[in-house]
C-alpha cells in the first residue's frame, strides 16, 4: 500500500511559486506557514520565527487578529461579492472610499478611488488614467511613463515595464513606452554625483528626459516616496519638490505609488506627508488589509476626476474594469484593518518604534567593516553589504551576500529578505522594544556569522581565481 503524498511533495509537483528557482522548487521542500501570532509565524516544521519582513512589506497589525476575521465573516454571510461595474456598489467600498478620503492630507484634493485586487493592478489602471487624462485634454499622443531605476511597481505588463529593474527583463522585453529615469541612490548615485552638491540631478535629469522624448509623448511619471525592493533608497529632502515642479511645469501626471509606504509604515499614514508631496493619483495596496484579503486600490484628484469627467465623450465611462473591483468582503476586511491600526495608535508606534530600530541597528552593526550604510525611515530599513571604505559589495554579486545572510538569520528565527546586496528589515507595526531588540540581536550573528562564512569560503579558493 503506498502512502499519500506528503503536503511537501505535492507543492514541488503541483504549485508554482513567484521569484523561486525552478530547479530548486523540484529539489528541496517549501517552507510551509500554519499559522501565526502577532510578529511570528508558526510553520509546520514545529518552529516559530519573527516575520521581519511583514510576509510582503504589508502584515501591519499582525498575525492573527481576529477583529478582520469576523469582519470578513459578517461581510461574507451579508453579501459576499457583487460587481462594481455601471452603477452597481456596496456599502463597505463607499464607507472605504469616504474613509480614504479623510486619511490622506486634506489639501490633497484626493477625493475619488477605486479598488482593486492589488499594487500591479492599480499601477496598470493608474496608467490607463494618466492616458485617458491626456487624451481628455485633446494629447492622445502622450503615452509614455516615465519611471525610476531600481523601483518595483509591479508584474502585469505595463507595470512590470515601469519596474526598472534589470533581472524582471532577463525573459522579456519592456514595453518601449515606459521610459527610465534615475533615482534618488545618494549611497550609489545612478549620475556618478554626491548630495548635496549636485542640487538633486537626478531630478533635474526628469527634465532632460523629457525633453529628449518629447514632452507631447509623456503622459506620467511615476514614483514611490521611498525605495522598496531596489534597496529602500530615501531620497533627500530637496527631491520631491523639484520633480513635482517638472512634472506640473510639463502637465504631466505624478502618480505616487504608496504601496509599500502607505498605512503607517513610515510614521505617517502615507509617506506624501513626509516631504509634502501632492500627486495628481496614489495607488497603495498591501498594508490596507493587512493582507488578510487581497485588495489594493487608487486615489485620484478632484481636478483629475473633473478633466475626465468633462474631456470623455458622452454615454463613455471608464473602459479599464476589473472584475474584483471595489469589493465588497476585501473592503470590509481593509475597514477592520484601518480601525485596528487607528484604535492602537500603530502609526504612532510605527515611528517611535521606527527610531528606536534604527538607532539599535546602528549600534549593533554600524561599527562592522562590512556594513556600507543603513537607512531606511519608519519600520521600512535596510542594511546595505558592502566595504565601509571602499562601498565594493561583499560579493561579486551583492545579491549572494544578502542571501547568506537571510539563510543565516532563518536558521536562528528571523525572516528579513535578501533585496540585491542589502538585507530588508520591515516589521509589522504592532512591534515592541523588546522585539526589536531581539530581531536585531539575531541580525547582527547571522550577519556576523554570514561573514566568516564568505572569509573562509575566499581563503579556500585557489589564488588567482
Amino acid at each position: 500500500m503506498t502512502s499519500s503524498p506528503t503536503l511537501e511533495e505535492l507543492d514541488q509537483a503541483h504549485l508554482f511559486h513567484p521569484f523561486r528557482d525552478y530547479r530548486d522548487q523540484e529539489s528541496s521542500p517549501p517552507r510551509i506557514v500554519t499559522g501565526g501570532k502577532g510578529i511570528r509565524i508558526e510553520l509546520a516544521d514545529g518552529r516559530t520565527v519573527i516575520d521581519g519582513f511583514s510576509s510582503l512589506w504589508n502584515v501591519a497589525v499582525g498575525h492573527g487578529r481576529r477583529e478582520i476575521v469576523d469582519a470578513v465573516h459578517a461581510q461574507m454571510q451579508k453579501m459576499p461579492y457583487y460587481h462594481a461595474f455601471v452603477d452597481f456598489s456596496s456599502e463597505p467600498a463607499i464607507r472605504l472610499a469616504e474613509r480614504l478620503t479623510g486619511l490622506f492630507p486634506a489639501d490633497r484634493n484626493l477625493q475619488r478611488f477605486m479598488f482593486t485586487s492589488g499594487g500591479s493592478e492599480a499601477n496598470e489602471i493608474a496608467f490607463h488614467i494618466a492616458r485617458h487624462y491626456q487624451a481628455a485634454k485633446g494629447r492622445r499622443s502622450r503615452m509614455k511613463i516615465l519611471s525610476r531605476q531600481h523601483s518595483y511597481h509591479g508584474a502585469l505588463r505595463a507595470t512590470g515595464s515601469a519596474t526598472q529593474m534589470d533581472f524582471f527583463h532577463t525573459m522579456e522585453r519592456p514595453d518601449p513606452l515606459h521610459i527610465r529615469l534615475p533615482s534618488a541612490y545618494c549611497y550609489r548615485c545612478d549620475l556618478g554625483k554626491t548630495h548635496p552638491g549636485c542640487h538633486v540631478a537626478c531630478a533635474d535629469e526628469v527634465e532632460a528626459v523629457i525633453e529628449r522624448e518629447g514632452p507631447d509623448t509623456v503622459a506620467a511619471v511615476i514614483a514611490d516616496p521611498i525605495v522598496g525592493l531596489g534597496g529602500v533608497l530615501v531620497p533627500p529632502d530637496d527631491y520631491f519638490p523639484k520633480l513635482q515642479e517638472v512634472c506640473r511645469r510639463h502637465d504631466i501626471l505624478l502618480i505616487l505609488d504608496e504601496v509599500v509606504t502607505g498605512f503607517g509604515r513610515t510614521g505617517k499614514w502615507f509617506a506624501m506627508e513626509q516631504w509634502g508631496i501632492e500627486p495628481d493619483v496614489v495607488t497603495f495596496a498591501k498594508a490596507i488589509t493587512s493582507g488578510y484579503i487581497p485588495l489594493g486600490g487608487l486615489g485620484i484628484t478632484k481636478q483629475v476626476w473633473e478633466t475626465l469627467r468633462d474631456g470623455t465623450p458622452g454615454g463613455l465611462g471608464f473602459t479599464a474594469g476589473l472584475t474584483n473591483a471595489n469589493h465588497p468582503t476585501a473592503c470590509a476586511a481593509a475597514l477592520a484593518n484601518i480601525d485596528i491600526i487607528e484604535k492602537e495608535g500603530l502609526v504612532e508606534n510605527a515611528a517611535e518604534m521606527g527610531v528606536y530600530l534604527h538607532r539599535c541597528l546602528q549600534e549593533a552593526l554600524g561599527d562592522r567593516s562590512y556594513v556600507g550604510e543603513i537607512r531606511g525611515l519608519g519600520l521600512l530599513a535596510c542594511v546595505e553589504w558592502a566595504d565601509r571604505e571602499t562601498k565594493k559589495p561583499i560579493t561579486d554579486i551583492p545579491s549572494v551576500f544578502a542571501s547568506m545572510v537571510a539563510r543565516k538569520a532563518y536558521q536562528r528565527g528571523l525572516i528579513c529578505r535578501a533585496m540585491a546586496g542589502t538585507s530588508g528589515i520591515v516589521p509589522p507595526l504592532c512591534i515592541t522594544r523588546p522585539e526589536v531588540d531581539e530581531l536585531v540581536g539575531i541580525l547582527a550573528v547571522a550577519a556576523d556569522e554570514a561573514m566568516k562564512e564568505h572569509e573562509a569560503q575566499q581563503s579556500a579558493r585557489p589564488e588567482g581565481s
